[in-house]
């Protein structure tokens, strides 16, 4: 074998074994042979805590309170004063009595809260009786899901009180409308309290302003 063949043989084995290595070095990697960076994992965030709203919760509050009373009977019937000449005044004004109420409620959504008040006056009236008061109605909450939230409230009143031989009906039926904040510690206990107006008109003409505070426990 001549010198020249020698080289030329020498040079074919070496581009034969240079051309696998070239083809897998150039050809493409198939999709999902190689393998995909793992994704980090999203940190776990806390569970969401139970808002403070009332909704779905039954309840009852306890609260005690006083105020101021006006009266003026439509046929100047005696209100609990009289003139310096011994009449009836026409129009009368006193401390309401104070008075304990037991509230059930029932929140229907998130802002509003059904309710009934049942009062119960623990001084007798100038009458010497005391009065059962009776109010339906419903609470709207401002901020339903705050520790500190603002309330107002719209009532029916329906009362009953002896008013002795001669005197005024015994029932009476008014309106009412209250203002307050509450502070609730926990989703089951809440501290508040209110001012409230009340207009009845059945019996005779009779204007009071209110305030009190309580307690409500709900579950």
């Amino acid at each position: 074998m001549t010198c020249g063949t020698r080289t030329l043989t020498l040079l074919a084995l070496l581009l034969a074994s240079g051309l696998p290595s070239r083809a897998l070095a150039q050809e493409p990697s198939k999709p999902g042979s190689a393998q995909e960076p793992t994704k980090p994992k999203e940190e776990t965030r806390d569970a969401p805590k139970k808002g403070l709203s009332h909704k779905y919760q039954v309840g009852v509050g306890v609260r005690a309170g006083t105020g101021y009373r006006v009266i003026a009977p439509y046929h100047e019937e005696f209100c609990g004063d009289k003139k310096d000449d011994g009449g009836n005044k026409s129009v009368c004004g006193s401390r309401q009595k104070v008075w304990l109420e037991l509230s059930p409620s029932f929140g229907v959504s998130s802002s509003l809260e059904l309710l009934v008040d049942v009062r119960l006056y623990l001084e007798e009236d100038f009458t010497k009786t005391k009065a059962f008061w009776l109010a339906p109605g419903i609470k709207y909450y401002t901020d339903p899901d705050s520790i500190f939230k603002f309330f107002a409230s719209g009532q029916l009143v329906f009362e009953n009180q002896d008013m002795g031989t001669g005197g005024p009906k015994s029932f009476d039926f008014g309106i009412r409308s209250a203002l307050g904040i509450q502070f609730d510690v926990i989703r089951y206990v809440g501290l508040f309290v209110q001012g409230g107006v009340t207009i009845a008109f059945l019996r005779w003409l009779t204007f009071t302003v209110d305030v009190g505070g309580g307690v409500q426990v709900r579950y």
